[in-house]
């Protein structure tokens, strides 16, 4: 309900905005105001009429319960009017206010912390932003961020929550470094945090790209729904004369090469305009040079020849595809994966400065795969400077995934260990942050391509202990048919990801699947909308899920249908 509800919304404010802007305008908000667009918005949707007499109250302080309000007629949520209401100051059914504040109650908006509401006080800009931090659902995510570095000199409480909220973009400071937490906040300052957040939350997918590599033929037909594709048929590698060679056939167990047939696919895409791209990733092997050996993809970058010759290899791959001149490719995608430090990432941007350079030359596109960051204290690849690689490429795509334990140690197994999500949304958080951070990361937030990759992990355990060393991987045929038996689905809220516990009789042995479901691709879709980040790699087609929800009870594995909502 919530979502039509929404969808009509949207649609009554974008034909009626002209309409709706002459006539509704308030006559204490002047022409040319700061916050002028942002005031009447809210009255075409139906957020305010004012104070009366045509007046919104410019200047005036906003009072909780009137935000409050404001807030829960944004998010369209249905009330709720209980028989007792949830505060001694908010007894009163008569009051207007009074089913807002009981609807914030059971949302998470406000928590029930103390016997007062206060509605008839002014609210702070702390408060403010700690509400709209619970009302977008991340109430427990803005309690665990303080370990961030905060944004504001004179804020020594609630950092995570002010710092989410200036991430996102809905607040901002007033001036050197302060943000004034316990100052009252205006009316017109309300309605611009509301409008942000409104236009953030309905922002649409501008870009859907997917891979098309190992084994995608099953899920060709998503292609026409994308917008481009990503064709893993190339590697890079060291062939017998130790020469770096980027092989597109399926020599040397090469997964990355060219199938047979190749063409259907390339051809769908011609027929629906989808964007074609040859993907070239580095094959993970080290390469001979001087006596001394090194990693291929820290050889490649670092040596200007090399280069130089890569690059040419690569051009002439896409303009003729195998060999074969009728068909072409629209860019590339450098996945050059596992770099670290700040003189390997210098030697990318070198790289990548003279392959645009090139590309330039033939209309060719350039995307870029770059690792996530992670906050102090964790190992991360720190190999990609994400302000350069912005400035050059034409699209940078966002591998944030992955971040499960791809082995346990003797301890976490003899322990049962196995908190081990896939995507842990606070990750996420710190990904999307780095690459957007206005000093280090991408300015231009229309090139970043949040990825998200459909993995599984799975530990058996056996007495206790976890008897895998390495997680099992599933494929989601066979988790589709563990969810549908009679199997209790759980969803972790604070890592926003959902997992299953199981027993095997086969090996008598207590199992937990980590898995990604639409609940945790939304979870991720919707938080890189807050941070401006509209579009969305998938890794990869053929591994898709893409079940109806035609079973007993809901498996939440409708993946496609849900991702092809928040296309553009």
């Amino acid at each position: 309900m919530k979502k039509v509800c929404m969808v009509v919304l949207c649609i009554f404010f974008a034909f009626n905005f002209s309409y709706g802007n002459e006539k509704n305008r308030f006559d204490d908000v002047p022409t040319g105001h700061w916050a002028e667009d942002h005031i009447h918005d809210l009255r075409i949707l139906n957020i305010t009429n004012g104070i009366g007499n045509n007046q919104f109250g410019v200047g005036n302080t906003i009072s909780r319960r009137d935000f409050i309000t404001f807030l829960v007629r944004l998010l369209n949520y249905d009330l709720i009017i209980p028989t007792v209401g949830s505060f001694k100051d908010n007894e009163n059914k008569n009051d207007f206010y009074y089913k807002y504040i009981e609807t914030a109650v059971k949302y998470g908006i406000i928590v029930r912390d103390t016997e007062h509401f206060r509605p008839n006080e002014p609210i702070t800009r702390e408060e403010m932003a700690i509400m709209i931090v619970r009302a977008l659902g991340y109430n427990d995510l803005g309690s665990k961020l303080i370990y961030l570095p905060n944004s504001f000199e004179d804020v020594s409480g609630n950092i995570g929550y002010i710092n989410m909220a200036k991430d996102f973009g809905i607040i901002n400071g007033v001036g050197k470094n302060q943000f004034k937490p316990y100052d009252t906040a205006t009316r017109e300052q309300a309605a611009t945090m509301m409008m942000r957040m409104y236009h953030l939350q309905n922002n649409k997918i501008n870009e859907l790209h997917g891979f098309y590599a190992i084994s995608s033929a099953n899920q060709m037909a998503f292609i026409k729904d994308l917008d481009s594709v990503g064709f893993g048929w190339s590697r890079l590698e060291v062939n017998t004369n130790n020469n770096v060679v980027l092989n597109t056939s399926r020599r040397n167990n090469n997964e990355f090469g060219i199938p047979s047939g190749f063409t259907v696919p390339l051809d769908l895409a011609y027929e629906r305009n989808v964007s074609t791209h040859l993907m070239v990733f580095v094959r993970e092997e080290s390469i001979l040079v001087n006596g001394q050996s090194m990693p291929l993809v820290d050889y490649i970058v670092s040596n200007k020849n090399v280069r130089s010759t890569v690059i040419g290899q690569i051009v002439k791959e896409l303009n003729s595809i195998n060999g074969n001149d009728q068909y072409e490719f629209d860019g590339v995608v450098i996945d050059f994966e596992k770099m670290k430090g700040e003189y390997l990432a210098g030697e990318f941007n070198h790289f990548l400065s003279e392959l645009k350079e090139i590309l330039s030359q033939y209309n060719k596109k350039l995307y870029v795969a770059v690792h996530p960051k992670r906050r102090t204290g964790q190992p991360y690849f720190d190999g990609y400077d994400y302000k350069t690689i912005g400035e050059i490429a034409d699209r940078v795509i966002l591998m944030a995934h992955d971040y499960n334990a791809k082995q346990l140690s003797e301890r976490d197994m003899a322990l049962g260990y196995t908190l081990t999500p896939l995507t842990p949304i606070e990750e996420i958080y710190y990904a999307l942050m780095a690459i957007t951070n206005e000093e280090t990361g991408i300015s231009d937030r229309s090139k970043i391509m949040l990825q998200i990759s459909f993995d599984s992990v799975q530990w058996k355990l056996q007495e206790g202990k976890v008897i895998n060393k390495y997680p099992y991987s599933p494929t989601y045929e066979s988790i589709k048919n563990r969810l549908i038996k009679d199997v209790s689905i759980s969803y972790s809220s604070i890592n926003q990801n959902p997992f299953v516990n199981f027993y095997d009789d086969r090996d008598n042995s207590y199992n937990v699947l980590w898995y990604e479901d639409s609940r945790s691709v939304k979870a991720k879709i919707e938080l890189a909308r807050l941070f401006g980040v509209q579009g969305l790699s998938l890794w990869r087609l053929g591994n898709i899920p893409n079940f109806e929800e035609e079973y007993e009870k809901e498996i939440y594995l409708d993946v496609w249908n849900r991702i092809i909502e928040y296309r553009h």
